[in-house]
C-alpha cells in the first residue's frame, strides 16, 4: 500500500497517529490513542483498520497483541520500529500463547528433539556411544551459537545505517504526505471559488 493507495482523508491521521506513537517508547493502545490523537478517534472502524494495515505494511509501526491479566479479549499496541518488540507489558500476558511458540530457538528445540529420541541405554558400550550422540549435537548447537553471535555483531552497524536510512525516508514521506494535504486543501479551497 503507498500514500497513493489510501484516501487524502487520512493522510493527516496517519502523520498524526506516527508522530504520537513514535514518542511513546512503551507503546499505546488502540483506545488511548483514539483519546489522544482526535483526528484518529474521529475515523470509522474500517478507516481506523485502513490506517493500522498501512503503518504496519509500511515496517515503521509494530502492531502488538497482548492480553490483559483479568481480561478475556486482546488488545492492539502500536509501537516504533525504533523500540523494537517488548519483552514484556505490565499488565498484560505478553506475548500472547501463539506467539511464544513461535520463537522458540531452532537450536533448542532440535535438542528437546533429540532428547525425546533418545532411550536410555544398559550397556556401557550403549551409553558411550550416546554420550558421543550428546557431545556431537552440543558442539553443533554451540558452534551455531557462536556463527550466530558473530553475525550480530557484523549485521550491527549496517542495520543501525537502514534504521537512519529508513528514519529519513519517513520524515521526507511524513513531509510528502502533509504537503500533499495542503495541496488538497488548496484545491478544495479553489473548487469552491469555482463553484
Amino acid at each position: 500500500m503507498t500514500p497513493a493507495t489510501i484516501p487524502s482523508k487520512l493522510y493527516r491521521p496517519l502523520a498524526e497517529v506516527k508522530s504520537y506513537v513514535e514518542k511513546m517508547p512503551d507503546g499505546v493502545t488502540l483506545t488511548k490513542l483514539s483519546n489522544k490523537v482526535g483526528v484518529f478517534g474521529s475515523l470509522t472502524k474500517k478507516e481506523k483498520t485502513t490506517l493500522i494495515d498501512f503503518l504496519e505494511q509500511r515496517e515503521s509501526i509494530l502492531v502488538i497483541q497482548a492480553k490483559p491479566l483479568n481480561g478475556k479479549n486482546l488488545m492492539t499496541f502500536l509501537r516504533h520500529k525504533k523500540f523494537g518488540y517488548p519483552n514484556t507489558i505490565p499488565g498484560y500476558v505478553y506475548p500472547v500463547k501463539k506467539q511464544q511458540a513461535a520463537t522458540i530457538p531452532e537450536p533448542i528445540e532440535r535438542q528437546e528433539k533429540i532428547m525425546e529420541t533418545l532411550s536410555i541405554p544398559t550397556s556401557p558400550e550403549a551409553l558411550r556411544k550416546q554420550a558421543e550422540r550428546l557431545l556431537k549435537a552440543a558442539e553443533e548447537a554451540e558452534k551455531k551459537r557462536n556463527e550466530t553471535d558473530f553475525m550480530n555483531k557484523q549485521l550491527a552497524p549496517i542495520k543501525l545505517e537502514i534504521c537512519q536510512a529508513a528514519g529519513k525516508m519517513q520524515r521526507k514521506l511524513d513531509e510528502f504526505i502533509d504537503c500533499m494535504d495542503e495541496m488538497n486543501k488548496a484545491i478544495q479551497k479553489f473548487k469552491d471559488l469555482s463553484a
